[in-house]
């Protein structure tokens, strides 16, 4: 996988959050289609974790911190060169690298 595929796989984390809250919801709503509801609810956490996982195996140091501070929390490159008092370019030539060996 390329950069543009590796971050698009990665933007993913923040939907299936979204989506497995929304999906508790709707058993509450509409508890005769539990089953169905928890089956997607399963998908979405495996899929999760798989990105986690994926995260995590890339060099367990900056790189690591920069995908997990961007895709697992949402922040901007800028917060996270902030946090990691990093410059603004330094944490995107970081991110690129971290974009290109992450295994996804």
């Amino acid at each position: 996988m390329g950069i543009d595929e590796n971050r698009e796989a990665l933007k993913k984390y923040r939907i299936l959050i979204s989506k497995i809250s929304r999906l508790k919801n709707m058993i509450l709503m509409c508890p005769e289609n539990e089953k169905q509801y928890s089956n997607e609810i399963k998908d979405c956490i495996a899929a999760r974790d798989n990105i986690e996982k994926a995260i995590n195996k890339v060099d367990g140091g900056i790189l690591t911190e920069i995908l997990s501070l961007k895709y697992m929390c949402g922040k901007t490159l800028e917060e996270i060169a902030l946090d990691i008092c990093y410059s603004k370019r330094q944490t995107e030539r970081l991110h690129l690298k971290a974009l290109s060996s992450i295994k996804v």
